[in-house]
């Protein structure tokens, strides 16, 4: 091993979500900090996804290996963390110290995100007003989509507070990852006690943007999602050929936009008062 490089250890801080809310554009400028570092793969989901957990702590270890001496920060950003029902407990027991990081987005237009990605990947067989009737729940299941779900960020909050203290945990608002990078990237340096100086062009660069294939026979299945439920899965790839075409989804419904908007009232009113940050907007 070389003289600059660390041996295996684990991670200092987590981002532990959430998902759509800007968690690759923030693992983009985090990579790219020299005194921190995070492994080539974005989500390693040790602590979210079952069958990673029991590989044991010394496998999780691995994704941390080589890393510089000068490196003052190290982990990763799995967003999946933030909701799952044995994740903090999970990450107490082995991260008792560990920063972790939480970034927030509109609970309509995270969830509204979501399940455009799954159209885009042909996963999705109804209308985004058809996902209400069965997926309006406020707590998150592990292997349900949870679109609505995993946007009751106070929720899952409290829930992290009950094990870690509150210095421990930094909320960031996507809504100032749009309105000032600089200053949403500073906060999180500073909480990682990294330069808070450092710059980047992937700070202002738009990460995840959405595309579609061009390929007629995608574009049809495309366009009639509940025929999607008659392609197999493992020949769903087959259609994803061709030249991509950046994609612009419609406006939320009006009668679901206002559905979303009573249910989530409480949940971000109380979010609002945590933060102690005007939230209002979200409601609009």
């Amino acid at each position: 091993m070389s003289d600059n490089k660390r041996g295996n250890v684990l991670p200092n801080f987590l981002i532990i979500g959430s998902q759509k809310a800007g968690t690759t554009s923030l693992y983009n400028v985090l990579s790219k900090h020299p005194e921190i570092y995070m492994p080539q793969k974005k989500e390693v989901n040790f602590f979210f996804l079952e069958k990673e957990f029991l590989r044991g702590i010394g496998y999780y270890e691995r994704f941390f290996t080589g890393i510089p001496q000068g490196a003052k920060a190290f982990g990763e950003a799995s967003p999946g963390y933030i909701c799952h029902p044995q994740a903090p407990t999970r990450i107490k027991e082995y991260l008792p110290n560990i920063r972790l990081i939480l970034t927030v987005r509109n609970p309509i237009d995270r969830a509204y995100s979501q399940y455009w990605d799954n159209r885009m990947t042909l996963s999705e067989t109804q209308t985004f007003e058809g996902t209400l009737e069965g997926a309006l729940v406020d707590t998150y299941e592990p292997g349900k989509l949870g679109y609505f779900s995993r946007g009751t960020y106070v929720k899952y909050i409290r829930r992290y507070l009950e094990l870690f203290n509150a210095d421990q945990l930094l909320v960031l608002l996507f809504d100032d990852l749009r309105d000032d990078p600089v200053k949403f990237y500073q906060d999180c340096f500073q909480f990682l006690g990294v330069d808070p100086g450092f710059r980047c062009p992937e700070m202002e660069a738009v990460f995840n943007p959405s595309f579609v294939w061009g390929n007629f026979l995608y574009r049809w299945f495309f366009n009639r999602p509940a025929c999607g439920r008659y392609i197999p899965v493992r020949l769903k790839c087959l259609l994803f050929w061709g030249r991509k075409k950046r994609f612009q989804y419609p406006p939320v419904g009006q009668a679901a936009k206002e559905r979303l908007v009573r249910f989530y009232e409480s949940w971000n009113r109380e979010l609002a008062s945590y933060l102690e940050r005007d939230l209002s907007h979200w409601d609009e």
